[in-house]
């Protein structure tokens, strides 16, 4: 055996376990969802049992369905909120450059970078006093201000990284800046986009400290209803365990979604 296939196999082995050490929680999880509370408790766990569905009929009869619909609406509300402010912000941030760009791209990185019990008080007073409490709306407002910045800054930075070239070639065959943002520069960078819409799906949907805050009952995210089930002396195993299974499907779905779209992306060109 050569020297590389010596180190690919010693790789790949390494690879193996580190998924498989990944997935045992998971699975674990998994299983966890389908026992009985006293079940879940035992030492060693039992491996061979008659599963049960009593976690997910609670879920589902329960009147928890609703909080996925919340968690489900506010993730997607952030996703096509950010991408339309966020992408024309971006464009103008990468091609129009001055002075005042700058203190704009500034202030955006500063946004980000604040704390969130920073904010979240100020926050709270403004949707009080609009009587927006414990709604969909102020948990949206809650995760743009953070999510904005974020996609802007990446976007911008895969904005500028595409030559200015491709784009004046569309400006001299006649389209406009809006024409070739959309037809263009947005085909040629959904792989940033892609990446964008992950990540800020993923942040809404584990979001719980502003949910925490600005909601109580009509407006609780998924997070927020694990924490609310998490007692002082003890825990249902198996309905945080079906709950947790259930809050993984959405994300595993859009993750397929968008991998078919980053290859598009790394595929499409935009030369003449």
């Amino acid at each position: 055996m050569t020297t590389s296939k010596r180190w690919r196999t010693i790789s790949l082995g390494f690879l193996s376990l580190y998924l498989l050490f990944s997935l045992v929680p998971i699975l674990w999880m998994l299983l966890s969802s389908f026992k009985t509370h006293y079940q879940t408790l035992l030492l060693p766990p039992q491996l061979i049992f008659k599963p049960i569905a009593t976690a997910y009929l609670n879920v589902f009869l329960g009147g928890m369905g609703k909080v996925f619909l919340n968690s489900l609406e506010v993730a997607f509300i952030d996703i096509s909120l950010a991408l339309l402010l966020s992408i024309p912000a971006a464009y103008s941030l990468a091609r129009f450059k001055s002075k005042a760009t700058e203190n704009i791209g500034f202030w955006l990185l500063s946004l980000r970078m604040a704390p969130a019990f920073g904010v979240v008080i100020p926050i709270y007073i403004l949707m009080q006093h609009f009587r927006l409490l414990d709604t969909i709306f102020a948990v949206n407002a809650a995760h743009l201000l953070v999510n904005i910045p974020f996609a802007v800054w990446l976007l911008k930075s895969y904005f500028e990284d595409i030559p200015v070239e491709i784009e004046e070639s569309a400006l001299v065959d006649g389209a406009t800046r809006f024409q070739a943002l959309v037809h263009i520069l947005i085909p040629m960078s959904m792989p940033m986009v892609a990446t964008v819409t992950i990540l800020t799906f993923i942040f809404s949907w584990n979001e719980l400290f502003f949910a925490f805050v600005l909601t109580s009952s009509k407006g609780m995210t998924v997070p927020v209803l694990v924490a609310s089930l998490a007692g002082s002396m003890t825990f249902n195993w198996p309905l945080l365990c079906a709950i947790s299974v259930c809050s993984m499907i959405p994300a595993f779905i859009l993750a397929f979604i968008v991998q078919r779209h980053i290859v598009r992306g790394l595929t499409l060109g935009a030369v003449k």
